[in-house]
């Protein structure tokens, strides 16, 4: 029996300062309201941990940026940096996921009644790359706290979670354990490689590279692990600084012209572009480094190329809903 993960309700990222973080992302992502509060209790095992929150929300993608003062979570700001950590996943029946949780045998890293709501998270970093688990009520998914508005528009227009990437060492060892823990049974396989794909670039510089990926969905949870191979890219360069990890999220699909003019005026925020790729006539894609203005986290667009660039690359309709949803 795998864990009811079928939505993402936020995907939360560890920073030192979550409101000087929150400011960013409402001038990236166009999230203006947030709620701010603190929060602290025991873990699993008793030891005390306490960290402040921004939780906000834009065309129904959630963020919450953890700020940690002691516990788990700041030893992972400590030992890894600032970055994305988790996702919040929503619950209406927590017997069913209780069952589920025995089943897969993973451990309760903290459990408690939080803002109104009750939370769960599991010990689930080493199995599933890096990435933690927080499982919390589906009918308090936005916590009370102090009200913070903040000004900013989006760069480019938030449509959807379209996916949450994780870097792995094994590629099939990882999807096994995806498939075991979260019940993704279909995959899509990719291969990145830069003698068929013209134009790659690392920071602004052409390169040569390889890289395989897979992309796996549940409902409205997907997920894409990446395997890198050769040559230098941002995929390394995060397994290299934080071993397996949570990396970057796409919410864009965006027109090479609006990538382009957001590229522009990201990089005078020091948001650059750090890798980028394209398959000629289909689609080119690209990752903002988010660096210290996003606390971490890398953003991907995809530009079609082509009006039925996704029939082309996928002409199943079910493969390409496993990239793309609905």
């Amino acid at each position: 029996m795998s864990l009811p993960v079928t939505a993402i309700a936020r995907v939360g990222v560890l920073t030192r300062d979550c409101r000087a973080a929150a400011a960013e992302y409402a001038r990236f992502f166009g999230v203006n309201e947030w709620r701010l509060a603190d929060c602290a209790g025991r873990t699993a095992d008793g030891r005390e941990y306490a960290h402040r929150q921004a939780v906000g929300y834009v065309n129904g993608v959630g963020f919450e940026l953890i700020e940690p003062k002691s516990g788990p979570w700041a030893d992972e700001l400590a030992r890894c940096g600032e970055g994305p950590s988790h996702v919040v996943i929503p619950v209406s029946d927590w017997a069913a996921l209780d069952q589920a949780h025995s089943a897969a045998g993973l451990a309760t890293a903290a459990e408690h009644a939080e803002h109104g709501g009750r939370r769960r998270l599991l010990d689930s970093r080493g199995p599933l790359g890096g990435l933690a688990l927080v499982f919390a009520d589906a009918d308090a998914l936005i916590p009370p706290g102090e009200p913070l508005q903040l000004p900013g528009s989006a760069i480019l227009p938030v449509q959807k979670l379209y996916q949450v990437s994780v870097m792995v060492r094994d590629l099939d060892a990882a999807k096994e354990r995806f498939r075991a823990l979260l019940g993704i049974e279909d995959w899509v396989d990719i291969g990145i490689d830069s003698a068929h794909m013209p134009g790659c670039t690392y920071y602004g510089q052409p390169v040569e590279h390889t890289a395989r990926l897979a992309i796996g969905r549940r409902g409205r949870a997907c997920f894409e692990l990446v395997e890198p191979l050769s040559g230098p890219t941002v995929y390394r360069d995060a397994l290299d600084r934080r071993g397996e990890c949570v990396h970057h999220i796409m919410v864009t699909l965006a027109p090479p012209q609006d990538f382009e003019r957001a590229a522009q005026e990201l990089a005078g925020r020091g948001i650059v572009v750090g890798q980028s790729a394209s398959i000629p006539g289909l689609m080119a894609f690209a990752y903002f480094d988010g660096g210290k203005p996003l606390a971490g986290l890398f953003v991907e667009v995809i530009q079609p190329l082509a009006d039925d660039w996704l029939e082309r690359m996928f002409p199943s309709p079910d493969i390409a809903r496993i990239v793309v949803g609905d």
